[in-house]
């Protein structure tokens, strides 16, 4: 090799050397990884996630009185955030874990066991037992406590005679802790559907050492102790509430926002224009909301349209003139138009009912129960001459009762309802709105002539929207006074039937007697109808791919909900 060539072979060699230093120095040497994101209780944030502090998710709701869902289903409306019951309902309404690992019932199906998730803790660090469970449902049945929602848990054991008081001493009524984690009930017959209504939200248990030491102010932020995923932090009074991630949470419910910032909606609804000026992260539309957005092209892209398990209905004082004429009740469910309400009133937020159950419910059977309140104006006019009010000549007029903290939907459905009535029937209607309390109060007591009211289902069962709604009660334990013996027993044998097949087809024939009789005037079944921003995200969809609603009493849908980087 000559002089040259031995040049530059050296400085190749000297090259490859260099390199293979500056390689091994590479591989000996570890790359630094970003660390992922977490929030305040360990919960490791998606890739796309905005930093922990900006994991707020903001929304607007009526101020509640109190979050004693427990005893106060009405008063605590809208905030579900921080009480974890034994049983939750997931995105496809199946029954999933909550403050209960397992249950299990006994072969007749009259006795259900439920095992607590070790290690749980209320948000002041006490333990979560059995014993807790067991001071909740006896609290719920209390008739001291004047929980409305006292009758859904009649299926128990001499809950019914404890609540009504034929039963003095509540140790006998079928609710028992076996151990500080294996809680107990006991129900008057076969019970299928009990983890339904272990599952729903006046099923929340409250902390007695609470209670008791501070009466009906537990709730307030000071003294709120709570078992779920969120705690109560802050509670301005007239503007919003506040939901914070608490530590003491050990279930798989962890969610990824930090907070919930719920700002309170005042008399009158503020429109789109908080949404539009980034004050709130989603809005509920109602009809007026709704027909400015479709046309707008950026708000229309930012909506989701939801089928609800809500019905809107007419009820009536059927035990009283003139609606206990069975003829009066149908003329008024024959001359609505609903597919006019629903297209053009409603503006598509709603579709036809025609029955309790909504399409795609557990036993729905819509279709064959249509004939009995379709629109037939001519039949309608008919009846009501037969009735003795031919034109709606002698006809009383009437007052049509509306709670005023609703929805604008049900006002200007009212409003159409007495067009639809007046021009059909010649019937007067007064429409009337009332504070919530005394609505609810005179709803009771059976002291509301005729009024207009939603039930949203509490669990996915025909016991809970034909049932526990529908079935007779004494004045003061249920909603209405429309009575029917055939229904009644009917629904009694549907609610211990164990065989799924049969239990729908019994619930079928009582629903068949309650649209025939005019129980009550089915109207329409809404859309929930959400704007939401575009970097909400992780919101859960359901088994055919559709978002649930955001805004729903099923907590467990808050869970993976996040905001995203801009």
């Amino acid at each position: 090799m000559d002089k040259r060539n031995r040049k530059n072979f050296r400085v190749w060699v000297c090259g490859l050397s260099a390199i293979g230093v500056a390689l091994a120095f590479c591989l000996a040497t570890p790359q630094t990884v970003p660390a992922p994101l977490t929030n305040s209780v360990g919960r490791v944030l998606p890739s796309d996630a905005a930093a922990p502090d900006r994991q707020i998710f903001r929304y607007m709701f009526r101020e509640p009185t109190t979050l004693d869902i427990g005893v106060a289903a009405y008063e605590a409306d809208g905030t579900y955030f921080a009480f974890e019951r034994l049983t939750l309902l997931d995105e496809n309404n199946l029954l999933v874990p909550g403050a209960a690992d397992r249950w299990v019932s006994s072969p007749d199906g009259k006795t259900w066991t439920f095992s607590l998730r070790p290690g749980a803790k209320w948000s002041d660090g006490r333990p979560v037992t059995a014993h807790d469970f067991v001071y909740s449902y006896r609290r719920m049945l209390d008739p001291a406590s004047g929980n409305v929602y006292a009758f859904l848990y009649y299926v128990i054991k001499g809950g019914k005679a404890y609540n009504q008081g034929q039963l003095k001493n509540v140790e006998q009524v079928g609710i028992r802790a076996i151990n500080d984690l294996t809680f107990q009930m006991e129900t008057e017959g076969p019970c299928p559907y009990l983890p339904y209504i272990t599952a729903f939200i006046t099923s929340s248990p409250a902390p007695h050492w609470q209670v008791e030491k501070y009466g009906a102010k537990w709730t307030e932020p000071e003294y709120c102790v709570s078992n779920f995923t969120y705690r109560l932090a802050e509670w301005k009074h007239g503007q919003s509430m506040t939901f914070a991630l608490d530590p003491n949470y050990n279930g798989s419910r962890k969610a990824y926002l930090e907070k919930i910032l719920v700002k309170f909606i005042g008399g009158q609804r503020p429109g789109t224009a908080p949404y539009e000026n980034g004050e709130i992260d989603a809005y509920l539309l109602d009809p007026l909301d709704y027909a400015r957005v479709r046309k707008d092209p950026k708000l229309n892209t930012e909506v989701a349209r939801i089928a609800e398990f809500t019905t809107w209905y007419l009820f009536f004082k059927t035990a009283s003139p003139p609606f206990n004429d069975l003829r009066v009740r149908r003329a008024i469910a024959k001359a609505i138009d609903r597919e006019t309400l629903c297209r053009v009133v409603l503006n598509d937020l709603a579709i036809p009912a025609y029955s309790m159950l909504p399409p795609g419910f557990p036993g729905y059977a819509g279709a064959e129960m249509k004939s009995y309140q379709a629109y037939d104006p001519e039949k309608a006019r008919a009846l009501m001459a037969e009735a003795g009010f031919p034109g709606g000549r002698g006809f009383p007029a009437t007052e049509l009762w509306l709670r005023i903290a609703d929805t604008t939907l049900n006002r200007v459905a009212a409003e159409a309802i007495q067009a639809m009535l007046k021009k059909q029937l010649g019937i007067t209607l007064n429409i009337q709105f009332h504070q919530r309390t005394l609505f609810n109060d005179r709803l009771v007591d059976w002291q509301i002539p005729m009024g207009m009211l939603a039930f949203a289902y509490d669990y996915p069962d025909p016991s809970n929207m034909l049932g526990l709604l529908w079935r007779s009660q004494p004045k003061g334990y249920g909603r209405h006074d429309w009575q029917h013996g055939a229904f009644d027993r009917l629904i009694d044998q549907a609610n211990t039937e164990m065989n799924a097949g049969r239990r729908y087809t019994l619930y079928t024939q009582a629903e068949r007697i309650l649209a025939e009789e005019a129980g009550a005037v089915f109207l329409f079944h809404p859309m929930v109808t959400e704007l939401r921003k575009p970097y909400l995200r992780g919101i859960k969809k359901d088994a055919s791919g559709r978002d649930v609603p955001l805004m729903s009493i099923q907590t467990v849908n808050f869970t993976d909900v996040y905001v995203a980087k801009p």
